[in-house]
């Protein structure tokens, strides 16, 4: 939860921005004519910590899990992780103001559907809850977060936090949700 508050910056996107500037004055015949400047302004890409930079690390320690308990089940954390990714893309929007969203339970649904299909047998049980956990950080960190970068210059926001969109991100959601159901 504290994690969620600290961002890490790694880049700076310089842009140009028109903002509308109301007149001072009146013009004889034509009133008030509004003006259009172009500033410049700037993007922050950052990492944030509690919702990138631990359930990343979490991921990857599961990973270790998975590979030592089931190597064969190596396959459908890629493929998961595959789908998920590819259904948080084709799901997140860029939001003007407002930066990448996409709705928050679709992510752990996913990876929990694609982690049963592909993990049916009893001889799975363990691994089921990790490879979900992985499937559900993967998709929206990569999918939707990750992929849609390029969409920076039509969101303009001040900050692009990776992972940082509050307590209940959708990356940690969709992780913990997909967890606790598989």
């Amino acid at each position: 939860v504290a994690g969620s508050f600290v961002n890490f910056p790694v880049h700076r996107l310089q842009r140009e921005v028109e903002q509308i500037e109301a007149p001072r004055k009146w013009h004889r015949w034509l009133g008030r004519v509004p003006l259009v400047r172009r500033t410049k302004t700037e993007t922050i890409i950052a990492v944030n910590l509690g919702g990138c930079l631990i359930p990343l690390a979490l991921a990857g320690f599961q990973i270790l899990v998975v590979s030592h308990e089931a190597p064969i089940a190596m396959w459908a954390v890629l493929i998961a992780s595959l789908v998920n990714t590819m259904v948080c893309f084709w799901f997140a929007r860029p939001i003007q103001g407002l930066g990448i969203a996409m709705p928050a339970l679709l992510p752990p649904a996913v990876s929990v559907g694609a982690t049963w299909l592909l993990l049916m047998g009893a001889e799975f049980n363990t691994v089921r809850a990790p490879v979900a956990f992985i499937a559900g950080v993967a998709g929206p960190l990569v999918g939707a977060d990750l992929l849609h970068l390029g969409d920076i210059t039509r969101i303009s926001v001040g900050v692009l936090s990776i992972g940082g969109a509050g307590t209940f991100d959708g990356i940690v959601l969709s992780g913990m949700l997909a967890a606790l159901v598989a």
